[in-house]
C-alpha cells in the first residue's frame, strides 16, 4: 500500500489541473472558426455614364448640325470636347457647311474642304463674330470683297444658299460682288442681298441666269434681271423697291416681276422714302394685273408718314383668290394714323378669303369683313391684343366655308379678347 500524498501536495496538484484545464479551454476557444457570416459587397458608387454619351452617332450628328445653324464656331467647340465627339465631327460633313467669309482665310478653306460634297451656306456680312460670341465690324471695299467672293466661287455649283449684306456706302460693291457669279448656280435654294445705299443702277445678271431650285428671294436695293429660269419657282419673295424709279414706272416694275414669279406663296413689299430717282418716269397708269393664286400671306409695309402711292396702287393690280393673311406694317412706328389711310381702304377691295388681320401702329382702322376670325392689333407701348370674333346667330367659331345669312353682311360680335404681354415691348 503505497503511503497517500501529503494534504499539500494534493491541493497543488489539484490546482494545476483545473489550471491547465482553464488554459486549455480558453486556447481552444480562441482557435475554435468562427461561423461565416454574409458580408455585403463594397460600394464604390460608381458615377453612371451620361445620357448623352449613349445616344446613336447619327442623332448626335444631328444635334451637332442644328448647333452649327445657330452659332459659326460651334463645329469648332463640339470637335474639341473629346476624341469620340471629334470623330464625329470630322465624319459630318454637313457640320461645316456654314461659311461666314471673314479675314481668317485659312479657316474658311479648312470648313470647305471638311464639308467635302455637302451644300454650302455662304454668307458675306457686315460683322463677324468672335469665338466669344462678341461682333466685330467689317470694312468692305471692292477690292477684300473680290477677294472674299474668290475663296468661295469655285465652289458656286455647291451653294445652297448666299447671303451679302452691305451696311455703309462704299462704290462698286455690288460689282465686286456679283462679277464672278456668272456660273448657274443648280442647288441653290436661298438668296439675299442687301444694301440699301446702294447707288449703282446697273441691272445685274446673276448665276447665268439659272437658278431651278430657288424658292426664297430677299433683295433690297439692287436691281435684278427677272427671267423665269431664275425666279419663276419662287415661293417667297422679300422685295424692297431699289428706288430708281418711282410712280407708274416703279409699279409696272414690280408687276412685270409679279408676272414671272407668279407661284409665290408669301410676299412682302416696300417702297422706301428718300432715294432721288434715276431714270425717268412712266406717264400713263398701269392697268395689267396679275394673278397670284398660291399667295396666302400679304404684307404691306410703309416707313414714312404716309402711304406711298405706289404701293396703293399695286395693290390694287393684285388678284389672290387664296390670300388669308394680311399684315399691315408701320416701320416707323408712327402714333398716328396715316393721311390716306381711307382713301387706302377705299380703293383696296380686301378679299373675303381673309382670316388674319396684323395691323401695326399707323394701320389702326380696318374694316368689318367677312369670315373675319381674329384681328390683331399691335401699337407701340403697348401688349399685342387678339380679338376672336363670332358669328351673332352660332355660339361656336365663324364658319371658314361660303358665308350665309348674317355672316355674309360682316355681323360679328366680340367672343373674347386676349392680351398677350410680350417679352420685350416695341419702342420708337
Amino acid at each position: 500500500m503505497l503511503p497517500s500524498d501529503p494534504p499539500s501536495q494534493g491541493r497543488v496538484l489539484t490546482f494545476s489541473r483545473s489550471l491547465a484545464n482553464i488554459i486549455k479551454s480558453k486556447f481552444t476557444c480562441s482557435f475554435r472558426p468562427r461561423h461565416l457570416r454574409s458580408q455585403q459587397p463594397p460600394n464604390f458608387h460608381l458615377p453612371l455614364p451620361h445620357f448623352i454619351h449613349q445616344l446613336p452617332v447619327e442623332l448626335l450628328g444631328l444635334i451637332f448640325i442644328l448647333g452649327s445653324e445657330q452659332d459659326t464656331f460651334f463645329p469648332l467647340t463640339v470637335s474639341h470636347v473629346c476624341s469620340t465627339w471629334r470623330q464625329i465631327a470630322l465624319r459630318t460633313p454637313a457640320l461645316w457647311r456654314r461659311i461666314a467669309i471673314g479675314p481668317n482665310e485659312p479657316m474658311w478653306r479648312e470648313r470647305i474642304r471638311r464639308a467635302q460634297a455637302c451644300t454650302l451656306d455662304i454668307q458675306l456680312l457686315p460683322y463677324r463674330k468672335t469665338r466669344s460670341g462678341a461682333r466685330r465690324s467689317q470694312d468692305f471695299n471692292p477690292y477684300t470683297v473680290n477677294w472674299y467672293m474668290h475663296m468661295v466661287v469655285p465652289h458656286i455649283c455647291q451653294w445652297r444658299s448666299l447671303e451679302i449684306q452691305f451696311s455703309e456706302y462704299s462704290p462698286f460693291l455690288w460689282k465686286a460682288a456679283l462679277a464672278d457669279c456668272a456660273s448657274p448656280a443648280p442647288r441653290l435654294q436661298e438668296l439675299t442681298l442687301v444694301h440699301r445705299f446702294n447707288d449703282d443702277v446697273q441691272e445685274f445678271l446673276v448665276f447665268a441666269g439659272y437658278t431651278p431650285r430657288l424658292h426664297r428671294l430677299s433683295v433690297d436695293g439692287i436691281r435684278l434681271t427677272w427671267m423665269p429660269s431664275l425666279f419663276g419657282n419662287l415661293t417667297f419673295l422679300d422685295y424692297t423697291h431699289h428706288g430708281f424709279t418711282s410712280g407708274h414706272q416703279a409699279v409696272y416694275d414690280i408687276i412685270s416681276i409679279l408676272s414671272i414669279s407668279s407661284r409665290l406663296v408669301d410676299l412682302r413689299v416696300l417702297f422706301p422714302r428718300g432715294k432721288v430717282t434715276r431714270f425717268p418716269s412712266r406717264r400713263e397708269p398701269v392697268t395689267k394685273r396679275v394673278t397670284l393664286p398660291f399667295l396666302t400671306q400679304l404684307h404691306l409695309k410703309v416707313d414714312g408718314s404716309d402711304i406711298p402711292f405706289e404701293l396703293a396702287h399695286l395693290v390694287t393690280l393684285i388678284l389672290a383668290p387664296s390670300l388669308s393673311s394680311l399684315r399691315l406694317i408701320d416701320l416707323s412706328r408712327s402714333q398716328h394714323s396715316f393721311p390716306s389711310l381711307k382713301s387706302f381702304f377705299y380703293v383696296y377691295a380686301l378679299p373675303r378669303t381673309l382670316r388674319f388681320v396684323f395691323v401695326g401702329h399707323g394701320w389702326p382702322k380696318t374694316h368689318s369683313l367677312p369670315n373675319l376670325s381674329r384681328i390683331h392689333v399691335k401699337r407701340s407701348r403697348t401688349p399685342d391684343q387678339v380679338l376672336n370674333l363670332q358669328n351673332r346667330n352660332n355660339r361656336g367659331p365663324a364658319s371658314f366655308g361660303r358665308s350665309q345669312g348674317p355672316l355674309a353682311h360682316g355681323h360679328y360680335r366680340i367672343d373674347s379678347l386676349n392680351v398677350h404681354y410680350l417679352p420685350k415691348l416695341y419702342r420708337q
